[in-house]
């Protein structure tokens, strides 16, 4: 009388290399468009926080009824919102992301109007640039100079 065989379970050495090798050709097509659409986001992030604090300066000018400024550092690295000697705000930018350095925008006490400025907020690992600017009313408009940055218009 034979003895039963019971049937194989798991995987052979050849499928499970076959396994892993199709999933790091699959990890290495979608790791590049998986690294710009999160270089994407942080520059929009970083531009609309840009955004909500130049609306955060000009409101701060008008309720305290002193000048406030927004101010870039000269490597764009990070800015700081201030009125007089006060810091109220300092934002560091992410890594790989930065804006136009040594831009100043001051906002009036009375009105809020502001001096018009503009600000190239680029990103390291992706070409296309958002700009941010401020008319003298202090409204804030996001826009893209080449025109390549998909849900901005060109400017």
């Amino acid at each position: 009388m034979s003895t039963p065989t019971l049937p194989r379970r798991g995987f052979t050495l050849t499928e499970m290399l076959v396994t892993v090798l199709v999933t790091v050709v699959l990890l290495g097509v979608a790791a590049p468009s998986f690294l710009s659409a999160i270089a994407r986001l942080r520059l929009e992030g970083m531009v609309n926080e840009l955004s909500v604090d130049l609306q955060y300066a000009r409101s701060a000018a008008i309720r305290r009824q002193a000048g406030v400024t927004l101010a870039t550092s000269e490597d764009g690295g990070f800015y700081t919102i201030n009125s007089g000697d006060l810091v109220l705000k300092v934002v560091i930018l992410p890594l790989g992301t930065a804006l136009t350095g040594g831009v100043n925008v001051a906002f009036d006490p009375l009105r809020g109007t502001a001096g018009v400025a503009r600000w190239d907020a680029s990103s390291v690992l992706i070409s296309p640039r958002l700009r941010a600017s401020t008319n003298a009313m202090g409204r804030v408009q996001v826009c893209s100079p080449s025109g390549d940055f998909a849900g901005y218009v060109r400017c």
